[in-house]
């Protein structure tokens, strides 16, 4: 398939004050300056790829978007797709040599995510986090990444972004709870079993925080909601640690 003009097209960048903003939560969409730039579906799958794995080499690239082509039909495809992305939005794709990226004025709702969830992984004492309510409600209002996208590249980053997600969340209702906060605590570890619903630590930390609201019914109520969902999905029980939290509340009806 031609690349199209036989001589290399100028990277032309967008005027200063014209920025991208690619997004990939909750369904995928391209703005410049607010307004709503329309990308092919193969154009839609190489910015987003690049978002998510950076720099790249391109055969890699070419291998992960066409793998059911042979090497040169899928480099091929994709210099076909890196030509009409960059005539549709020039300096969205940077990078002539083996290696591409996304240019530097575009910017991804995934990466603000990310940088988010690591930092609160790093849990650096060094860095204290002056509001970490506004920290848990950016983390728990995420829509998941790329809705009715199937691909394995997809979901395997989905994944990826799910656990960063659900980790940070546990360690922001925890620092919550240490604060006192425990209306916002309960609020973001319950958005922690809404990404994972079968992860226990999570929902650990929401039976905790309504035991410390001294809402024993509330925490004794979850805890069943969740022991059904394990042996109707997975035909399993909770762990000895989640048993013991409701204990107390249970006497004998839960086993040793």
């Amino acid at each position: 398939m031609s690349e199209g003009p036989a001589r290399p097209i100028p990277l032309q960048r967008p005027h200063a004050a014209e920025r991208l903003q690619l997004t990939l939560l909750g369904g995928w969409s391209l703005h410049c300056d607010g307004a709503g730039v329309p990308v092919s579906s193969n154009g839609q799958r190489l910015l987003a790829l690049l978002a998510l794995r950076g720099r790249t080499q391109r055969d890699l690239v070419a291998g992960t978007l066409w793998p059911g082509n042979d090497d040169q039909s899928a480099l091929a495809n994709l210099r076909t797709t890196l030509w009409r992305v960059r005539r549709r939005v020039p300096g969205a794709i940077a990078g002539n040599g083996p290696e591409i990226e996304l240019g530097d004025q575009v910017s991804v709702d995934v990466h603000e995510l990310t940088s988010t969830g690591e930092r609160l992984l790093r849990d650096d004492p060094g860095e204290p986090i002056a509001d970490w309510a506004a920290i848990g409600h950016t983390l728990a209002k995420q829509d998941p990444l790329l809705p009715g996208w199937y691909e394995d590249w997809v979901l395997t980053e989905r994944e990826r972004l799910q656990q960063l997600q659900v980790h940070a969340l546990e360690i922001a209702a925890e620092r919550l709870v240490q604060s006192s906060q425990l209306a916002t605590a309960l609020e973001v570890a319950q958005a922690a079993t809404v990404v994972e619903p079968f992860r226990e630590t999570a929902h650990c930390a929401v039976v905790e925080v309504l035991i410390k609201q001294s809402n024993p019914a509330q925490a004794l109520r979850h805890y069943r909601r969740y022991a059904q969902l394990l042996d109707r999905e997975l035909g399993i029980e909770p762990s000895r640690r989640l048993r013991e939290l409701v204990r107390p509340m249970l006497g004998d009806h839960v086993r040793a």
